[in-house]
Order: structure tokens, then C-alpha cells, then sequence
């Protein structure tokens, strides 16, 4: 029986690595294209709005009229002690798709000033104006924090950095460890036992002690982009030991195998033999490790994050988001505040959706 379109996508979706995939391509263009989705700058402050919730946007007004282009009404403080509004329902301000707003910079490096959606007071506004009106109310569709800022631009701009730290870093560690691993595993001897020595007092060391004592050397009023090198580079340090146990047992047992006793015997030299050979056919296991471990790395910069020492305010990440919502009192009534909690869990389960596929290929 032919399947439908809806069928056939589901099919797709269903297949772990695919579903891992895409979840994982899904949030690095988000994060990447943060700028551009979110009608602010991460760093924009409305203090008169502080841990305003997620603003409600509308298709029927208060009169029960439908209008095709959605809108919001403009929010009201009620109550400054708990921060409570409600909506004043005397004017709409519709919302509008692809505006000029807050400048900010793709990947970094591009400055651009357009987003996707902002919100104005009319078309005529719209079409002469090159900055949507400034007396109109501001879009926060995840609410704002408690210094009235974005909580959507700041999760899509801590993205970037918690998505990017991890990874990079334990990419280098594996670079490193893949590559003393595998020159231990396949001479083995005086080498061997020196290089798994050094691992093994790495791998003793607690890892969370080891990175504290790491960025203590450091000072603490440094840049995001020193920060962001500095803890990849951390990572890299701590992270290369078990890596490398793991790369050399493998080897060890591919160097005994008659492939590569009929490469020796051919005059292959042990760096083609290493290169073309034995990692090729040790490449599974290390990938299914490697999304295995990703998360791990992702958490450390998280944590490190949210105990003050890994990227500092302003700049975002999901850690310093998540130390803005650990009081209880923001727990309790401003629930906004916990959706980097979400990100994290749902990167966590792509990685291993990509993991449990490898393992069992």
C-alpha cells in the first residue's frame, strides 16, 4: 500500500540518527539565526517590565471581532511587588514579519538590524517608518527577566555559546586523544605505558575540581569570545585522558588483526597503517562515544556558567539564565524562566538519539 506524505515523513522521523539529526540542526540554526528570530538584542533592558510573561498574541479583540493579522495588546503593570499584569485593551498593535529593529551581528561578525517579526501601530507606520515605532509595546513571546530583558533573544543567543563551547572543546579532546591513543595502542611498550600513566593521573583528578582550579588562573573580567576559548580549551585539557584509554584499547586490538599484519608485511609505514587502516575501522565505537559524551561537556560549561565562573553577565548562556531563576521565589511564580531547563534536555536527547543509532549499526 502506498504511504502518504505524512507517512513517509513520519517514517523518517522515526529513525533515531535521522531524528537526532534533525533535532540537533533544528537548534544550531536557531541559535545561530537568534538575532534575526527575536525582536530584540539579548542585552536590551525594559526595566519597566520586569518578569513580564509570555506575551499573548491575538486574533479576536476585546470585543470579540476576528482580525487576520494577529496583535497584542499593550501589558500593565497591577502589582510592582509580585510583578503582576494585566493587558489594556484600548488599542491593538498588530504585529508585522520581517522589520527593522535593534541592530545586532550574524555569526558574530555581519551587523544587520532586521528581524523577523516586530510589532506596530499601523501599515502607514510600517511602510514609511525604517524602525518600527517606538511607543508601541514590545513582543516578548518567552516573557522578559528580571531587568526586562528577552528571555526568547537571551536563550537563542546563549545557544551560541553553550551548543558551541561543549562540542568544540571535546572535539579538540578528541583530536588529541584519538591520536595519543592510537599511537599508544599500536607500538605499545616504554610509550604505551607512559602516555596511559599520564591519562590515568588525569582521569583521577575530579574533572569539576580540576576546571575550577583552571579558570581560577584566569581573571575574571575577560571577554566572551577569551571565555569561550578558555573553556574550550579547559575542556580539551581534561577531557583528551579517557578518550585516548578508549582509542588505545581499540587499537590494540585492531594492531593484532591479519589486515594489518599483511599491511606491515607489504612495507606500509606505521603512520599509513595507523591513518588508513586502524582508525577507519575503530571510527564507530569513537563517534558513539563521542555523542555519548557531548552532553557531559555541554553541561560543564552550563554549570560552570551558573556558578559565576564560566561566561559572566551581560552576555547569556544557559547557565547564567538558569543562576537568574534559582531563587525560589522565581521558581514559584515566573515558570518562563525555566526554559533553558528545556534546551538542555532536549540537546541532551538528540545526542543520545544520535549515540544509541551508531551503537547499534
Amino acid at each position: 500500500m502506498k504511504q502518504t506524505l505524512l507517512q513517509r515523513g513520519w517514517s523518517f522521523l522515526c529513525n533515531s540518527k535521522r531524528m537526532g539529526l534533525a533535532i540537533l540542526g533544528l537548534l544550531y540554526l536557531l541559535s545561530l539565526s537568534g538575532g534575526f528570530i527575536a525582536p530584540y538584542n539579548h542585552r536590551s533592558q525594559a526595566k519597566d517590565t520586569p518578569f513580564l510573561p509570555p506575551t499573548r498574541i491575538r486574533f479576536i479583540d476585546a470585543q470579540g471581532s476576528f482580525h487576520a493579522r494577529p496583535f497584542i495588546y499593550r501589558p500593565r503593570i497591577t502589582d510592582r511587588l509580585m510583578f503582576a499584569y494585566d493587558e489594556d485593551q484600548s488599542q491593538a498593535y498588530p504585529l508585522r514579519f520581517f522589520v527593522r529593529g535593534e541592530s545586532y551581528h550574524w555569526f558574530g561578525l555581519i551587523e544587520s538590524n532586521w528581524h523577523l517579526m516586530g510589532v506596530g501601530e499601523s501599515p502607514l507606520v510600517a511602510v514609511r517608518s525604517a524602525v518600527p515605532n517606538a511607543n508601541a509595546p514590545r513582543l516578548h513571546v518567552l516573557g522578559t527577566d528580571n531587568l526586562g530583558r528577552d528571555v526568547l533573544a537571551r536563550l537563542l543567543y546563549a545557544g551560541q555559546i553553550s551548543l558551541v563551547i561543549g562540542p568544540v572543546g571535546l572535539l579538540l579532546a578528541y583530536l588529541l586523544g584519538v591520536s595519543l591513543g592510537a599511537i599508544s595502542g599500536y607500538f605499545g611498550g616504554w610509550l604505551d605505558s607512559g602516555l596511559m600513566r599520564a591519562a590515568e593521573i588525569v582521569m583521577s583528578l575530579p574533572t569539576l575540581i580540576l576546571i575550577l582550579a583552571f579558570r581560577a588562573a584566569f581573571p575574571l573580567s575577560v571577554t566572551p569570545r577569551q571565555v569561550a576559548t578558555m573553556m574550550i580549551t579547559i575542556f580539551a585539557a581534561v577531557g583528551w585522558a579517557e578518550v585516548a584509554r578508549l582509542t588505545r584499547n581499540l587499537a590494540l586490538a585492531e594492531r593484532v588483526k591479519d589486515y594489518v599484519t599483511s599491511a606491515i608485511s607489504l612495507g606500509a609505514s606505521n603512520i599509513r597503517i595507523i591513518a588508513r587502516h586502524v582508525l577507519p575501522n575503530i571510527t564507530t565505537p569513537l563517534l558513539t562515544q563521542f555523542a555519548l559524551t557531548a552532553p557531559t561537556f555541554i553541561l560543564a560549561e552550563i554549570t560552570l556558567s551558573f556558578l559565576g565562573v564560566g561566561v559572566q553577565e551581560p552576555s547569556a548562556s544557559w547557565g547564567t539564565m538558569l543562576a537568574d531563576a534559582k531563587d525560589l521565589s522565581v521558581l514559584k511564580n515566573y515558570w518562563w524562566m525555566l526554559v533553558p531547563v528545556a534546551c538542555v534536555f532536549v540537546t541532551a536527547l538528540a545526542f543520545q538519539l544520535l549515540g544509541e543509532k551508531a551503537k547499534d549499526s
